[in-house]
């Protein structure tokens, strides 16, 4: 990954066999939907598990990653992993496969206007950075990158909320206003150490985002990283 790639997501009484049938029907049913439940979870920590581990790692203030993800894909109060964007319109494939298939059009060439997983890379910008480019929604791929990008961000512009204001590429107001939804999350998620690095003065009044429970649980478990 050369520093050049970093810049650029539904009356008739039944008999007692009947009722016996109905019954493990509806039960069958019921772990059915705990299974999906249960996978939409794992596919769901496959964000939040990868961005911890990512802060660590990369030592960026904890949940300021996470608070990132959660401007960008969090709409459930936790990071969705294969979530596309696509010409602005959202789209929620089931699983990694189903999402690269979002890349690409019907000739096969790699779409313009298109931001993938759980941080939203644009791919018009990132696509140099992934072999092959399918792996934009590998979710780890994905986390690791983009936190990749938002240390070189800080590098390059020399703080924190610099980097945040510039992840998604906006500028001026837009980019202020940016600063204040990762911040409103930091504050959400109890991170102050973190969310002090961004300054919320001009961002206004605002209802707190909501945070899942299971989102909450992993970053409270999770060890602390430096802030700074």
């Amino acid at each position: 990954m050369t520093d050049t790639t970093m810049r650029e997501h539904r009356k008739a009484k039944p008999s007692r066999f009947a009722s016996g049938r109905l019954i493990s029907r509806i039960a069958a049913g019921a772990f059915a939907f705990i299974g999906l439940g249960l996978v939409a979870g794992q596919a769901q920590a496959g964000c939040t598990d990868n961005i911890l581990a990512a802060e660590k790692e990369f030592n960026i203030p904890k949940g300021m990653l996470l608070a990132v993800s959660l401007v960008e894909s969090g709409g459930g109060g936790t990071p969705s992993p294969y979530i596309m964007n696509v010409r602005g319109r959202a789209v929620f494939p089931g699983n990694e496969t189903e999402a690269a298939r979002y890349l690409r059009d019907s000739k096969g060439n790699l779409r313009d206007g298109v931001f993938a997983g759980c941080m939203q890379l644009s791919l018009a910008h990132h696509k140099q950075a992934f072999r092959p480019v399918e792996k934009i929604v590998n979710p780890e791929a994905n986390v690791r990158y983009a936190a990749k990008y938002l240390v070189q961000l800080r590098q390059e512009l020399g703080s924190w909320a610099g980097a945040v204001a510039r992840y998604n590429g906006s500028a001026g107001f837009k980019a202020a206003a940016y600063q204040c939804k990762v911040q409103r999350q930091l504050v959400s998620l109890g991170a102050d150490q973190s969310a002090s690095l961004i300054d919320a003065r001009n961002c206004g009044a605002a209802d707190a985002p909501s945070i899942a429970p299971r989102t909450r649980r992993a970053f409270e478990q999770h060890s602390d990283t430096p802030v700074g």
